[in-house]
């Protein structure tokens, strides 16, 4: 064994094969490099996840370090984290992880607590709290504030289980929506659902009043949250309502489908997957409307990245679960042998769109367009995996008969706090869906006052009469979901095609989505949801022949109409 394997990953070379572990394919590596660190902490609680025999947890040699506590004169206040919070100690090249003090744990910086208090300190009191700087003689100096910020540390070793810590970082934009290309996962380094204890103090003494104004100042700071990734729901505190001045949309929503799971197969519902379809579907709206430079700079400036450097974005997401079982779905595909795949059933959930900005006047105009990209998502796919079909659960049942195959499809509606956000459909033209899907394109070119009315030809899902069909019917079962899984005609099939994609090696995503939309009508004045279903087809052609003789199909078969583009 080479002398380097005594050395903890943590203090190794960011170095191939030694201390660099920011590749999903070396997925065992950073459970190393976790398990190392946890050693030199306090003894993590047992966790059910971790299913370890009790006498193996005793017999355990752990630390017997305490955590660590604030001085007498340090005010504190607990907070738990609503998913996850992280941060980046900048230590490792390519590599997100906490700062780590001594002892081992993971703590917040008290300068970044300073620097998110500061950017809501009310500013006649900036000056006071913070510190200002000053001219004395010529000179210019700092002149320090009463406030003393000591970050935060976890209130108990809960943070430390190791099937949690381990998170990632996914990226797929370029093959959700521009062409077909590998993408990796690569790992971090987060806090999952941990309690941390924030500390300030003062150099003078102060009422308890002006405590009070001290911690609803901090909690206004919270309320936007803390650390990075917040636009994608990341830092945002289970105490803390968010702050009702930046949230410029709130939709409540129920849903099912498969669940995400992390490097080491553990199931969790992560709140990131509702940005990541939102940028998404704005991505392909912009590219219908205008250039592929524009559309990825919009895209960008609304809903967040790097700039020279610089981060940039002016709406993030925040999710809170309401109601929420984390499910199994177990298949047989051959004798003898037995998969499963992670589910979720979200009973409630509340879905905020929070604007990072101080302009009113840019926020009602924001609050349009994201209210018209919410309407898009909802009619006419889901949110997370398997997002581009209908839940084969609830609309194709018999496909599970002999419970030999994989869970497909997700379903998800808005619930009874925002019905209001449903379109209509009557009959024949399916009413208000058409006409939406018909005005969007102008209503963002005039929201986002484009004039370069181009767009982008070469991408394979672009939002332009050029490039994507919508066909629709009204019905209480789906006539299609057969149709992806064996002949829709005479020996006519779309399975497996470049239309409908495939997940065995080479995989790739397809052109077409499926979604099964809750109809609703206008009755006696009042929204009324019927016992059917809008179903909708998108489709992306390309030129294969499976494609145009399936378009062929559907215009003769009339079952479906064309309702976008028409004419």
């Amino acid at each position: 064994m080479p002398d380097s394997d005594y050395i903890p990953l943590m203090f190794q070379a960011q170095l191939s094969n030694r201390g660099k572990i920011h590749y999903s394919r070396e997925s065992e590596t950073v459970y190393q490099w976790v398990q190392e660190w946890l050693e030199s902490c306090p003894p993590v609680p047992a966790v059910e996840e971790e299913n370890v025999p009790l006498w193996k947890q005793r017999n355990q040699s752990k630390s017997t370090v305490k955590m660590p506590a604030f001085g007498r004169r340090v005010e504190t206040k607990e907070y738990t984290i609503n998913w996850r919070l992280v941060t980046n100690s900048g230590q490792d090249e390519g590599f997100i992880r906490p700062v780590i003090g001594a002892k081992g744990l993971p703590f917040y910086p008290g300068s970044s607590m300073k620097g998110a208090f500061l950017r809501v300190c009310p500013k006649e009191q900036q000056a006071k709290y913070c510190g200002e700087e000053i001219t004395e003689n010529g000179q210019t100096k700092t002149k320090p504030g009463i406030l003393r910020f000591h970050g935060a540390y976890p209130l108990d070793m809960s943070w430390g289980n190791k099937n949690r810590l381990v998170d990632i970082i996914h990226s797929q934009q370029k093959r959700q929506v521009e062409e077909n290309v590998i993408t990796t996962a690569n790992p971090q380094i987060s806090l999952y659902q941990a309690t941390l204890k924030f500390g300030i103090s003062s150099t003078k003494h102060l009422e308890a009043t002006e405590w009070k104004k001290i911690w609803e100042i901090w909690e206004q700071a919270l309320g936007t949250g803390i650390g990075s990734r917040v636009s994608a729901g990341y830092g945002h505190f289970i105490e803390i309502h968010e702050n009702i001045d930046k949230v410029i949309l709130s939709v409540h929503l129920c849903g099912q489908g498969l669940t995400s799971e992390l490097l080491n197969k553990t199931p969790e519902f992560r709140p990131n997957m509702f940005k990541a379809v939102l940028r998404g579907h704005t991505l392909r709206l912009l590219a219908g409307i205008t250039d592929e430079v524009t559309a990825k700079r919009i895209t960008q400036e609304l809903w967040g990245g790097i700039d020279n450097g610089t981060f940039i974005g002016k709406l993030g997401i925040n999710f809170i679960v309401e109601e929420l079982n984390i499910g199994k779905h177990t298949y047989n595909p051959a004798p003898k042998r037995s998969n499963s795949m992670s589910t979720y059933d979200l009973g409630a959930g509340k879905l905020d769109v929070i604007y990072i900005g101080n302009s009113s006047k840019e926020k009602i105009k924001l609050k349009k367009i994201v209210t018209q990209i919410v309407k898009f998502s909802v009619l006419l796919g889901g949110f997370g995996k398997s997002w581009r079909r209908a839940d084969h659960r609830i609309f194709y049942p018999k496909y599970f008969a002999n419970h030999d195959k994989p869970m497909i499809g997700c379903h998800w509606e808005f619930t009874e706090e925002s019905e209001e956000f449903y379109l209509t459909c009557g009959k024949p033209d399916i009413g208000h869906i058409s006409k939406f899907i018909q005005d969007i394109r102008q209503n963002l070119i005039n929201l986002l006052e484009l004039s370069n009315t181009n767009y982008v030809q070469n991408w394979r899902e672009v939002w332009h009469p050029n490039k994507v069909q919508v066909w629709a019917r009204i019905g209480k079962i789906s006539e299609a979901v057969e149709w992806f899984h064996g002949d829709y005609s005479n020996n006519q099939t779309i399975k497996r095609t470049d239309l409908t994609g495939k997940i065995n090696p080479p995989a790739k995503v397809g052109r077409i989505w499926h979604r099964m939309y809750p109809r609703y009508v206008i009755k006696d004045g009042n929204l009324h949801r019927t016992n059917q279903y809008v179903e909708l087809l998108t489709i992306f052609p390309d030129d294969s022949q499976n494609t145009q003789d399936f378009l062929q199909f559907l215009n003769n078969d009339k079952k479906f109409i064309k309702i976008f583009p028409q004419g």
